[in-house]
């Protein structure tokens, strides 16, 4: 049975001043563990006193005078960006009061806290059942406050500002700081009846009770022939990954891509080509792509699951080496500590954690280990821009001297590491560079790593009609591991004839093959309920960020519910100003026959981001639209300007430009349309009539000559090439 909700989690008044005060018994229960861990302590003292001084038991609790007083007094102010923040204690009650660019100062009262150290981070009740984690966060470490973005100025409009839905708690950080946590999201109201079982990760958010606690029963999670390592992983990976909740029905022991999807190291912006971490992956996402975890092992080699501390100390790389120096152990490669570090053995260089897991700092404070154990390669440092670990430690030595040692002491071995070859390829076709296709295609054939195979399907998306891409693709979607098969339905969404293949896969065995398939096949779905029902079920859970969103928008239109759309793409677009919501929102509302909306929607999407030459090529086809031919001209140029590459740009352009009479200009772009567009009848056809215009008849005849190669039945260019009818006009697009 959930706790009730906490006061902490009910409406704010309307006055941001107004006092809250922290009563001895919500102080008390920041404390107090709750009755279940209790229970567990008294057969297993020695796990509940580990697991009572661990970061889970501490993940979440109620703020109090006891251990948050030195964070507030004395008063301290910090200057951050356009903001100044002040910190202070007031009796019992705790104030964050912020004045901002615009000179009114929000005083704030925080209520509960996430985390211990390196960092805490206060959590302030806002309407709407709504808690907020405050930019502004406690170390003490240091005893000092900082601000979480660091150098980053963010403002209240957009989606990152801490009183948005970015750093709101309910959807992005409860599931992980709290014990059987359901956000209870309503769409309708847009609120949170969120519950949970305790504060903190406790004994029931790894071990589910299937009966009752008495003195003769004990609450287990599973029966123990039903309990495996896959679970340990699973139930590790549901909080210690980067991914998206599908379903808020989680209980350890289920299968992790039953209720999650992984960002997979195809995401330019959160790993590096090699697969080591840029951004944060909360371990798990980078673990997928390791050998280690492909060869079975799990957290639980290496942690303690009660006190989260490493077994053995990486001090003298005890830890490692009780694998690698013992035969037989995990089938793990022996290693002789001083031949394969080449460094002494009291040098940092012989550490095998500061060689292949070298730490990122996150939120200013956080120093996290990559956990998918990369080898250093200072030749990707100097092709792509991958850190390596070499330069790390000796940062006041070049990439060319790294590179001259490894060659040194490895030779030839290195460009023969598949590593290394993989790092290339997918670098290069996140480029979009089309000559790596061929590779894309033999490397995930033979590639043995689930994760990494996915990602290089995920790269396959833009060129998913290709032949030899498609085949893969399809192979895959009988693939004996669900992130496959997802992976492939996901690269082949939209393309001909895939509707077909992905259909069957609606009744898979895994509800995220189950749900892509769905998605992937929703615009032309029949009858089918159960597949329905679950997808509408996914989309309530993640209807309250921006992205779940745009998805049920994007569920509306394809359901022919032009209104709810445009409802959806609103509430996208007012809760991320960004560029993506708001295109959305212009293309529906051009849809809903709203022009003028929809332009001010588009310009938006535009002015945030300008390099995306899709914004003004929609633009321009809004214009024509409209019978503005100066601002389809004006945004078609702004197009091929950012995209010299983009045919249908180019032949829109030549149009535009042929209806303004410019023949020598549509003639110009049409002919780089033609370049760009070979397979396309239509394009050498529009030249021909502006060539047919110019009196030019043999350059006409030519170009319609052009059209029928490729689509002999061409009637257009038939008719100019007999004696039927004059030439009609092309049409726009």
């Amino acid at each position: 049975m959930a706790a009730s909700l906490m006061a902490g989690c009910q409406p704010a008044p309307p006055q941001p001043e107004a006092p809250r005060v922290i009563t001895a018994e919500r102080a008390a229960r920041s404390v107090v563990p709750d009755p279940e861990a209790q229970a567990c302590a008294g057969c297993h003292p020695k796990e509940t006193a580990a697991w009572q001084e661990s970061q889970h038991a501490h993940a979440n609790r109620m703020i109090s005078s006891a251990q948050d007083g030195s964070a507030f007094t004395p008063p301290r102010s910090l200057r951050h960006g356009s903001f100044t923040t002040q910190l202070s204690q007031q009796g019992d009650r705790f104030e964050i009061r912020q004045t901002g660019p615009d000179g009114k100062t929000l005083v704030h009262v925080p209520e509960a806290v996430i985390g211990i150290t390196p960092l805490r981070q206060y959590l302030v009740p806002f309407p709407g059942g709504r808690l907020q984690a405050v930019d502004m966060a406690f170390d003490p470490r240091s005893n000092e406050w900082f601000n979480t973005f660091g150098a980053e100025n963010r403002m209240p409009h957009e989606w990152g500002f801490w009183t948005n839905r970015s750093m709101n708690w309910n959807s992005q950080c409860a599931f992980c700081h709290m014990t059987d946590f359901r956000k209870n999201y309503d769409p309708k109201s847009d609120t949170y009846a969120s519950t949970w079982k305790a504060m903190g990760i406790s004994c029931a958010q790894c071990h589910v009770s299937v009966r009752p606690a008495t003195s003769t029963q004990c609450p287990v999670s599973r029966p123990p022939e039903t309990r495996n390592l896959t679970s340990h992983l699973d139930n590790c990976a549901s909080c210690h990954s980067r991914r998206e909740q599908m379903a808020e029905d989680y209980r350890p022991g289920d299968p992790f891509l039953d209720h999650f999807r992984p960002v997979l190291a195809d995401q330019a912006t959160t790993f590096y080509p090699d697969g080591q971490i840029r951004d944060e992956d909360f371990e798990y996402n980078s673990f997928m792509t390791s050998r280690m975890g492909h060869k079975g092992i799990t957290c639980l080699d290496c942690h303690d699951p009660h006190s989260y501390q490493l077994k053995l100390p990486v001090q003298g790389n005890a830890l490692c080496l009780s694998c690698h120096l013992a035969p037989g152990q995990k089938q793990a490669t022996l290693i002789d500590p001083l031949t394969h570090s080449r460094h002494a053995l009291t040098n940092a260089g012989s550490s095998c954690v500061e060689c292949h897991m070298s730490h990122t700092t996150y939120m200013q404070r956080d120093a996290r280990r990559d956990h998918g154990f990369t080898s250093p390669d200072p030749l990707l440092t100097q092709e792509l821009g991958i850190p390596n670990a070499c330069n790390k430690c000796h940062a006041d030595k070049s990439t060319e001297w790294s590179i001259g040692w490894v060659q040194q002491w490895y030779g030839d071995k290195m460009d023969q590491r598949r590593a290394r070859h993989r790092a290339r390829v997918i670098a290069r076709a996140q480029a979009g560079d089309a000559t790596q296709l061929s590779n894309l295609v033999s490397m995930a054939r033979s590639e043995e790593i689930v994760a990494w195979r996915a990602t290089l399907l995920a790269l396959m998306r833009p060129w998913a009609e290709e032949p030899a891409v498609r085949a893969m693709l399809m192979e895959s979607l009988a693939h004996e591991h669900p992130l496959v098969r997802s992976t492939a339905i996901t690269a082949l969404n939209g393309t001909p004839g895939a509707y077909d293949a992905i259909k069957p896969l609606r009744k898979d065995a895994s509800r995220l093959v189950r749900l892509d398939a769905t998605w992937a096949t929703l615009n032309a779905m029949e009858n089918d309920p159960a597949s329905h029902q679950e997808l509408v079920a996914y989309l309530n859970t993640v209807c309250d960020q921006p992205a779940g969103a745009l998805r049920q928008g994007q569920r509306a239109l394809a359901e022919e519910r032009t209104a709810q759309a445009e409802e959806w793409m609103r509430k996208a677009a007012t809760w991320d100003a960004s560029a993506v919501p708001h295109y959305l929102l212009g293309r529906v509302l051009h849809r809903n026959g709203k022009m003028s909306e929809a332009e001010s929607a588009l310009r938006a999407a535009a002015d945030y981001d300008p390099t995306n030459a899709e914004y003004p090529y929609t633009l321009a086809l809004l214009y024509g639209e409209m019978n503005q031919p100066e601002n389809v001209l004006r945004e078609l140029q702004k197009t091929v300007t950012l995209d010299p590459a983009f045919g249908r740009a180019w032949y829109n352009l030549g149009l535009a430009h042929a209806a303004a009479n410019r023949l020598d200009e549509a003639a110009a772009a049409l002919i780089k349309a033609e370049s760009l567009l070979p397979q396309s009848a239509e394009v050498p056809y529009a030249l021909a009539t502006v060539h047919h215009r110019a009196g030019q008849p043999q350059a006409a005849r030519a170009a319609a000559g052009r059209a029928l190669i490729i689509d002999p039945g061409y009637g257009p260019a038939r008719q100019m090439l007999g004696s039927g009818p004059a030439p009609r006009e092309p049409d726009k697009e």
